[in-house]
């Protein structure tokens, strides 16, 4: 790749060097050779076999609860815009076969095709292509550089791998040299989830990428779910509302029951790598009871785990979290993702992000133990409670949490905040000293804490 670096600084080729290496290869390998989903799980009904010559318009429209939709390994599934895969209650998504798992692209093909690109009259060295559907998030380059840098006027697009797309239809990319021979593959991810499921299903087995809003989201309210053995990279970044970008690898919002998100290696999301998250704005309370994420890798995200709600005097609205449980899962390199550099607001970077707007006086049975959280690029935590209708931080942490066990890796950060739990003041650390009195803020029980002099990165 003759440039391997973007207007925002991002160079991919650059890697932070971990202290939890051997762990996260080895959960890594464990998650990427999982068995097939017919054996682990039940399935009841009818089983519906997508090969790797079919698409996904390939799927029965008449499944019921207790069916089962296996992809074929191997193949690769390209999700067009507004045509997402809508699972109504019930159903089982997993794959069938021998060789990788079935790969669900949110790219409308590969472009990396000279013949798909014009040269733009008047501009030197910007290209376009026609994309319907516009609102691309990110560009991926050979399945390894997301490179993209988002502008919002054409004007702004100036150096190597700037885009902007238009009312037209069209993406317009600034490259200095042959698109159609500098790259084997070129992926633009647009708006549009990939996996949308209902109460009582499961999501197994998938390799799920290049989209510009959120991989797997469950629907509003569900029960009973289940989110297993996936990989899903290379997430977000399409514009939400105005100038606001958004993209999640795993959603549950407005409210879960009895959720499992389970040995799951998540990389390279916009936002969050595994989220819950309710707003005032949808009107409805939400409850979110026995929520298990666990076993999870995720690496190179904005935000490792993040979660909130919205319960306010005054609202009208109830939350409340009862039995939730955040263990053993491995979160490293938060703030190191391809949109970092790109965010309004990277200080909020942290392996578990905690939602301000979300005291909680509801709160029962919250654990967050044995994980391991190696390099955040800002804090370890981001979370503090307000009182929307009252503007003022609440004295006292949420009644029911309990933190303890946890290991932490961690060096000085561009700006030296560590930790920001509880009030609003960011605690900074340049010392052993004063990281380990950030840790214990959160954690008062830690497995292990290490200090670092600096984290430890590749030059590319």
């Amino acid at each position: 790749m003759k440039y391997s670096k973007n207007s925002s600084g991002y160079d991919y080729r650059q890697k932070v060097i971990g202290n939890s290496d051997c762990s996260a290869d080895a959960l890594r390998t464990k998650i990427l050779n999982s068995k097939n989903t017919e054996e682990i799980y039940e399935i009841k009904g009818n089983k519906y076999y997508i090969t790797k010559e079919m698409s996904v318009t390939d799927i029965p429209e008449d499944l019921k609860p207790g069916d089962a939709l296996l992809f074929e390994r191997g193949g690769v599934f390209r999700i067009l815009w507004h045509q997402g895969i809508d699972l109504p209650n019930g159903v089982i998504i997993g794959s069938y076969g021998v060789g990788d798992k079935p790969r669900f692209y949110g790219s409308q093909r590969n472009f990396a095709d000279n013949s798909l690109w014009e040269k733009v009259e008047g501009k030197d060295n910007i290209i376009r292509t026609f994309l319907h559907g516009g609102n691309a998030g990110n560009i991926v380059f050979d399945d390894v550089a997301c490179l993209g840098v988002k502008k919002w006027s054409l004007d702004d697009v100036k150096e190597n791998y700037d885009f902007f797309y238009d009312c037209d239809e069209y993406l317009y990319l600034y490259y200095e040299g042959n698109i159609g021979e500098d790259f084997k593959s070129i992926e633009i991810s647009q708006r549009e989830i990939l996996i949308t499921y209902g109460s009582d299903c499961i999501v197994d087995n998938l390799c799920l990428k290049y989209t510009g809003a959120h991989a797997v989201a469950a629907k509003h309210g569900t029960d009973n779910t289940r989110v297993t053995n996936c990989e899903i990279g290379f997430i977000g970044g399409s514009m939400q509302f105005g100038k606001t970008r958004f993209g999640n690898g795993i959603e549950l919002p407005i409210g879960a029951t009895r959720a499992t998100v389970k040995n799951n290696y998540v990389y390279q999301c916009y936002d969050a790598g595994i989220t819950f998250q309710s707003w005032s704005s949808c009107g409805k309370e939400s409850h979110y009871h026995d929520i298990d994420f666990s076993e999870n890798l995720i690496e190179n995200c904005c935000y490792g785990i993040e979660y909130f709600t919205t319960n306010t005097e005054g609202s009208g609205l109830y939350s409340d979290y009862k039995n939730i449980s955040f263990k053993d899962n491995i979160i490293r390199f938060s703030g190191y993702e391809w949109s970092q550099l790109q965010r309004p607001d990277p200080w909020m970077t942290s392996h578990i992000r905690g939602g301000q707007w979300a005291y909680m006086d509801d709160c029962e049975n919250f654990t967050i133990t044995d994980n391991v959280f190696d390099i955040s690029r800002a804090c370890i935590v981001f979370w503090w409670w307000h009182d929307e209708s009252k503007n003022v931080i609440h004295p006292e942490p949420h009644k029911g949490l309990t933190v303890k066990n946890n290991t932490y890796y961690q060096a000085p950060t561009p700006d030296k905040r560590c930790m920001t739990f509880h009030e609003n003041i960011p605690v900074c650390a340049e010392n052993e000293a004063e990281f380990l009195q950030a840790v214990k803020l959160f954690d008062k029980e830690p497995a292990k804490a290490v200090w670092l002099e600096q984290p430890d990165i590749t030059k590319g």
